[in-house]
């Protein structure tokens, strides 16, 4: 019984990085056609994102909460800087390491399945823009639920606690199933109850494909679709705490 449980935990385990990688390369393909084009691109959006988490992770000993967990490589960091770490993601652990202080968990965060327990310090590295929208990681369709998860991330955090945000940003549009993306009128309702201690923007230069920092009216003003936006890096603490 025990071998049969590990391989299925295996299979199940290979699916999901089966169903990343294939993602991963349609989106690849998508962003090199765009490119070729003379159309931007996002690449390199990831080194933007985890570059920015990184350099804003709290010293330990503390607990965090990497929210849409995926490969586990902030977890990771997270764990190396002395905390204890919960990597939550909808579709089955991806996580290519053991770590005494990371816990993988499955789980739709929209279900509360972290209820009672709270977090000094919360990652959601471009993970909140794709709850709510079916036909992708796993998620169940619900128009709000982004707007939701962040109403539930907000009860996890402690009193002291931070929370660290990317996501996509431009005129407000919904690119189901990819992404949604935040302007105007979007950002401020995700960020209801939040205050935020720090923000950048960042919009890629289409003559040379290369990101730059950006005020934020110029980021809010970009016409993303589902293969492109401008990029939104926040830093987040419970509203009067």
């Amino acid at each position: 019984m025990t071998t049969d449980v590990t391989a299925l935990d295996r299979a199940r385990t290979q699916g999901a990085r089966a169903l990343r990688a294939a993602s991963a390369l349609t989106a690849g393909a998508a962003e090199q056609l765009e490119a070729g084009r003379g159309a931007p691109s996002l690449k390199g959006d990831r080194i933007l994102e985890w570059s920015f988490c990184c350099a804003r992770l709290a010293p330990g000993p503390g607990s965090t909460l990497d929210f849409g967990a995926d490969t586990g490589f902030l977890s990771l960091a997270a764990a190396q800087r002395g905390h204890s770490v919960v990597a939550l993601d909808r579709l089955p652990p991806a996580l290519d390491f053991e770590h005494p202080d990371v816990e993988p968990i499955q789980a739709d965060i929209l279900d509360g399945p972290l209820s009672g327990r709270q977090f000094d310090q919360i990652i959601n590295c471009s993970s909140v823009e794709h709850v709510g929208l079916a036909g992708r990681y796993g998620s169940s369709e619900e128009p709000d639920g982004d707007l939701r998860a962040m109403q539930v991330l907000r009860g996890l955090m402690s009193v002291t606690g931070r929370q660290i945000v990317t996501l996509p940003v431009g005129h407000d549009m919904v690119c189901a199933p990819y992404h949604r993306i935040y302007g105007k009128q979007r950002l401020p309702l995700l960020v209801d109850g939040y205050e935020v201690l720090e923000e950048q923007y960042w919009v890629k230069d289409p003559v040379v494909d290369r990101w730059r920092r950006a005020e934020r009216g110029e980021a809010l003003a970009t016409v993303g679709s589902a293969r492109f936006y401008s990029l939104g890096l926040l830093v987040l603490r419970v509203d009067g705490s």
